[in-house]
């Protein structure tokens, strides 16, 4: 049984690794800037000229966008007044790659920047890194707090609804808190047909926000701190806004916010009848800031039917190496069967690997199989896990599964999310900002390597492929911040 097995390249957004030994080099890219334009061969950052600069906006290469025309932006509360910001100056430097935005507001000084940066995964700079930081420039203590809106848009679906790490599938309005925030969450211009997903990421930590929100534009474009959710209604224009709650900053201190968005790629076997796919929530187990372990990654693997018969004792595995295991300890997943018709079935597992004294480059191997297709073509996920001082070495063994525990049966027509999943509201009166007019073309472009181009039309064979992996690759830029 002939088995097409491709890596391929979406409009996803990736979270990146700092250029470092444990990083995939990353190919350096000439920036050019056009008035307000800062872009490469990937991805276009625009700011807007009226109202001081104060909004920005994002598209690939090919002109689609990834978020909508200029209607993101940043808010800043101090004291428990809050507002938009409109920036006084702004300077686009290409040497830094970076458009950088300043404003005082409130006896604070603002800098805001957005940065073209490396993917490790890709080896492209097609992320961009959005950092808001907030100093009290004042002799006295102040509150301050901060959100960063993005206005989510995908080709021509100004509604583009999420799958959030998780979660699960959003199509209504939520807000996670606390524990709740997910460091990563894809968005896409369909959720039964994509063609474009784009991703954005968090920081771990100290450094992750308070409060993320998937939400409606209207709500979101308010000038208030942490907007209203209602979480019966449909998101509509969709949006997400990244929330850092007031905190007492003294006099010279500061509140540093940063969220990524940008490209990336996924790993998909598909074969006649079963399809797998599999994405990682980052390339590397960052070092936690103790520097005594390191950060959970997480890894989804996604199973459909893509054929004309019912599939039975369908299994997904993972093959983990040596020192690296599953939090929950379970590897493997059964379903007892899986009907043609059915939607995708997603799986998520979290990830923590053991401290190593050496730095050692592993794979995860995510197997599928069934009574009547066999074993398809396997799916590796690659991770670096960088040396930590003082930790014993880890001996390299064959990667070990753990046997599943229970089997499922997965009915024709439903979309199947094994992580916990909000409820979906029925849909409300349709409330749309107006929207340029825009085109996804009907050509379809690949290099060498098989990789679909961002915003061309899939082959119906991709299209089954991409409808397995309703999320993207989110890769980590971590790097130890203080706030």
């Amino acid at each position: 049984m002939n088995t097409l097995f491709k890596k391929i390249g979406v409009s996803a957004a990736a979270f990146v690794l700092a250029a470092s030994s444990t990083a995939m080099a990353v190919s350096a890219e000439e920036v050019t800037v056009d008035g307000k334009h800062m872009k490469n061969g990937n991805i276009d950052v625009f700011v807007n000229s009226t109202n001081s600069a104060s909004k920005f906006a994002l598209s690939d290469s090919q002109g689609q966008h990834l978020l909508y025309d200029c209607t993101s932006r940043f808010i800043s509360s101090v004291d428990g007044n809050a507002g938009h910001l409109y920036f006084s100056d702004c300077d686009l430097d290409e040497s830094t790659k970076t458009i950088t935005l300043n404003v005082q507001y409130n006896n604070t000084d603002t800098t805001a920047t957005l940065r073209i940066v490396g993917n490790t995964v890709t080896g492209k700079e097609d992320t961009v890194e959005i950092t808001m930081v907030t100093k009290n420039s004042d002799t006295v203590d102040h509150s301050v707090g901060s959100r960063i809106m993005l206005d989510t848009m995908l080709g021509d679906n100004d509604r583009a609804p999420y799958r959030v790490t998780g979660i699960g599938e959003v199509t209504t309005r939520i807000q996670c808190s606390g524990s709740e925030v997910p460091l990563s969450y894809n968005t896409f211009d369909s959720l039964t047909n994509p063609k474009i997903v784009t991703a954005g990421t968090f920081l771990p930590g100290n450094a992750k926000p308070d409060i993320v929100q998937f939400t409606n534009y209207f709500i979101s474009d308010s000038s208030e701190l942490i907007p209203e959710v209602d979480t019966s209604r449909a998101l509509d224009d969709s949006t997400v806004n990244a929330i850092w709650k007031e905190r007492t900053l003294a006099p010279g201190q500061s509140l540093t916010c940063r969220t990524y968005y940008g490209l990336s790629a996924i790993d998909v076997s598909a074969n006649t009848e079963l399809a797998l796919g599999a994405n990682k929530s980052a390339g590397t187990f960052a070092v936690n800031e103790e520097g005594t372990g390191y950060e959970n990654v997480s890894v989804m693997s996604f199973l459909q039917n893509t054929g004309l018969f019912d599939l039975s004792n369908v299994e997904v595995t993972l093959q983990l190496p040596n020192g690296v295991k599953t939090s929950d300890g379970v590897t493997s997943k059964n379903y007892e069967s899986l009907v043609t018709g059915s939607g995708v079935v997603q799986d998520s597992w979290v990830l923590t690997a053991e401290p190593s004294g050496s730095e050692r480059n592993v794979k995860v191997i995510v197997k599928a199989k069934s009574d009547q297709t066999g074993e398809v073509e396997p799916v590796q996920l690659s991770f670096v896990i960088p040396a930590i001082e003082g930790a014993d070495e880890i001996i390299e063994t064959e990667p070990t599964t753990v046997a599943p525990t229970e089997t499922t049966t997965v009915p024709a027509t439903d979309n199947v999310d094994n992580s916990e999943t909000k409820p979906v509201a029925t849909p409300e009166e349709a409330t749309s900002k107006s929207t340029p007019d825009s085109t996804t073309g009907g050509k379809t472009a690949t290099d060498n390597n098989g990789t679909v181009q961002t915003g061309a039309a899939l082959p119906s064979a991709i299209i089954l492929a991409v409808l397995i992996i309703a999320t993207s690759a989110l890769y980590f830029y971590y790097r130890k911040k203080q706030n």
